[in-house]
């Protein structure tokens, strides 16, 4: 055959999209090293800190490498190591490895990689592969520098005695190394890998410390677990629920089978190992603090992970996919003689792969039976944790005497359960089911009014009582809780703190103007295009304005900033500016003869009006166009009055009611 006339050459550029720049974080990277020291049969993988000279060293006692290893295995980008090697290691390993690309993503973090190797009973190499001179020879004119790149042999300054290999990156890429370093990454690298420790017979230690299973740090945070295989991940999770029936921990074992479809099948082709848990919290899965975001399914294939979070693949509704984490084992994605699944980068998986398309599907249809599953168990849970939270709680259940009373009871109990709802906060969500229980009460009550008559006017004085009591109630919270809302107003009122806090309390709380305002909830398209129209007219000396659709109308605030001090013709002038423009745009909806009113909240009152005869005077003509002024001070007054003023009145009707229960145990 003659010689071509075409030739293909690979030019050391295609570095900078294999290796270079192939990964983003720390963790990653040193997991590279960690996997090539698991496929060199290694039982001891050492990663080590050095803070004062900002390096970083990662030692094995591996086979180590002689000068052709390191030139036709180590040197060589896109090494076959599935194809020219056996498919088990010397320690019956299957290993990682698989494009030969993997070492190349330490110069993601440093720039200099010094490597020192020994084989067993060959001499130790020793070199640098150095970022830099990488670039020159990409950027060189000289032809033949885009094909060889020849690393610096460097002295023996570390020696290893047996066999094994040495690499330490230095020249570190926007690293900073301290001790939390060191205590993060042993996390990190513990949730990357699911081969450490005596059972597998790899151990890993940072600077010192060996990382066990505990060092994942988040099996404490199952609830429920369902588990896929014969190893018992239980065995970690020491906060699991109990059955209090059997006492057994709320772990469950599931199919770990299925075949193309991704339907449970004991006969299926695929297999799958690890475990899917629930949090008892949603925020026990939150990243803060730096920590990572927990709330995800790691995907590993043979025993490091392949991509970090399958859990974002899944479109299921309602709360289900805020309470996940796990780890699913799925080696069949990785096998010999198929073809690489994984993508270039290296940290996830082709999702157009017929086999990850199969365990997707497996995946999915477990996630909907471990929620319901869960949801069932909570709700049975629900009633039992709510009766034995408090006596007080248990007595008001034994006294309901209607069966479906009790069973609307149970459900809503089961459904603070269901919500995951934390410890501290569920007395007051008991507190409210009662109160909507006892709602329910009343509206049955109702329906039975229309047959009261003189031989059972006993029986409806006291339901009678019971829903004045009732409102009572209902008042009182509502009241109190506004209260709360005024002093805490008041208090950054007194610090001066207007610009950054008024806007917040005032315009979602119109009811602190007037207790008519209500919100109404139905207008947010109305109320933006009116908002526009507004702010767009100027104004001296404004924090803020906002025009708000209440149940009552229409109404406009404006927020003058501190010390401000305007005179009455000028708040006046300005207010019309606004009604007439807000007029104008109701009357393209029908609405321009709805109450419409103008607030203007200021912290020193206009000048002249220290003259109580002239302020009254001047509210007078202003009330004329519909325009209210008034101070911070008096808005807190004022509020405050009307609130008190309803709390003397819901205190008289629970001295009503506890008055004519008295009445009634008199008369028996």
């Amino acid at each position: 055959m003659s010689p071509s006339r075409y030739r293909m050459q690979i030019s050391l550029n295609v570095l900078n999209h294999l290796g270079l720049n192939l990964y983003s974080n720390r963790p990653a990277v040193l997991s590279e090293v960690i996997a090539n020291a698991w496929d060199a049969d290694a039982s001891e993988v050492r990663v080590d800190f050095h803070f004062d000279e900002k390096s970083i060293t990662i030692s094995d006692d591996g086979n180590g490498m002689d000068l052709r290893d390191v030139n036709e295995k180590f040197l060589f980008v896109g090494y076959k190591k599935r194809v020219h090697e056996p498919p088990l290691t010397g320690r019956d390993r299957k290993p990682m490895g698989r494009k030969g690309i993997g070492k190349l993503s330490l110069f993601s973090i440093a720039n200099k990689i010094h490597v020192y190797t020994r084989r067993s009973d060959k001499c130790q190499e020793s070199f640098l592969m150095d970022a830099d001179a990488i670039q020159a020879a990409i950027e060189s004119d000289d032809p033949s520098s885009s094909k060889i790149y020849q690393p610096e042999h460097v002295p023996d300054d570390v020696q290893i005695p047996n066999h094994g290999t040495v690499i330490k990156i230095t020249d570190l890429k926007k690293v900073t190394l301290n001790q939390q370093t060191a205590t993060s990454l042993k996390k990190r690298i513990a949730r990357r890998f699911g081969i450490i420790g005596t059972k597998y017979g790899f151990h890993v230690f940072v600077n010192g410390n060996e990382i066990t299973v505990s060092d994942r740090d988040y099996f404490h945070k199952a609830r429920f677990l369902f588990r896929y295989g014969n190893e018992e991940f239980e065995e970690y999770c020491e906060n699991l629920d109990v059955d209090p029936e059997t006492e057994k921990s709320r772990c469950f074992i599931r199919s770990h089978r299925f075949d193309a479809n991704g339907k449970r099948d004991d006969t299926g082709t695929f297999c799958v190992r690890g475990w899917i848990a629930i949090a008892g919290q949603s925020s026990d899965l939150d990243g803060h603090d730096g920590e990572d975001n927990l709330n995800r399914i790691t995907l590993m294939v043979r025993g490091k992970v392949a991509q970090e979070d399958v859990l974002q693949t899944f479109r299921i509704g309602g709360m289900i996919t805020k309470f996940l984490f796990g780890e699913i084992y799925a080696d069949f994605l990785d096998e010999d003689h198929q073809e690489d699944i994984a993508t270039s980068g290296r940290q996830s998986i082709a999702e157009d792969d017929l086999r990850y398309q199969a365990l997707t599907a497996f995946i999915e249809s477990e996630l909907k039976f471990i929620w319901t599953k869960s949801n069932a168990l909570k709700a049975r849970e629900g009633l039992h944790l709510a009766l034995n939270s408090n006596s007080s709680i248990r007595e008001w259940y034994e006294r309901l005497s209607v069966r479906s009373v009790r069973n609307v009871a149970q459900r809503l109990f089961g459904v603070i359960e269901q919500a995951s709802i934390e410890a501290r906060y569920k007395p007051q969500f008991y507190a409210s089911t009662v109160l909507a229980i006892e709602t329910f009460r009343a509206k049955e009550t109702l329906d039975t009014l229309q047959h009261v008559d003189v031989d059972n006017i006993e029986s409806f004085l006291k339901q009678l009582s019971d829903l004045d009591a009732l409102e009572a109630e209902k008042y009182r919270q509502i009241v109190t809780e506004r209260l709360g809302i005024i002093n805490t107003l008041e208090q950054h009122i007194r610090a001066n703190e207007y610009e950054k806090i008024i806007q917040d309390f005032l315009f979602n709380r119109l009811w602190l103007l007037d207790p008519a305002w209500e919100r109404a909830t139905e207008f947010a398209v109305q109320e933006q295009t009116v908002q526009t129209v507004v702010e767009g007219i100027p104004s001296h000396g404004r924090i803020d304005i906002r025009y708000k659709r209440v149940m009552a109308g229409h109404v406009i605030v404006e927020l003058k900033r501190p010390h401000v001090r305007v005179r009455k013709t000028e708040l006046e002038e300005q207010a019309l500016k606004y009604l007439d423009a807000v007029r104008n745009e109701l009357r393209q909806t029908n609405e321009a003869e709805s109450p419409l009113e103008a607030v203007c909240i200021v912290d020193t009152l206009p000048y002249g009006w220290d003259d109580p005869e002239r302020r009254a005077r001047d509210e007078q003509s202003l009330h004329v166009y519909s325009i209210r002024v008034i101070t911070y001070k008096e808005l807190i007054k004022n509020a405050r009055q009307v609130y008190t003023k309803f709390i003397a009145a819901t205190s008289e009707l629970e001295w009503l009611r506890k008055l004519t229960a008295s009445l009634r145990d008199h008369t028996d």
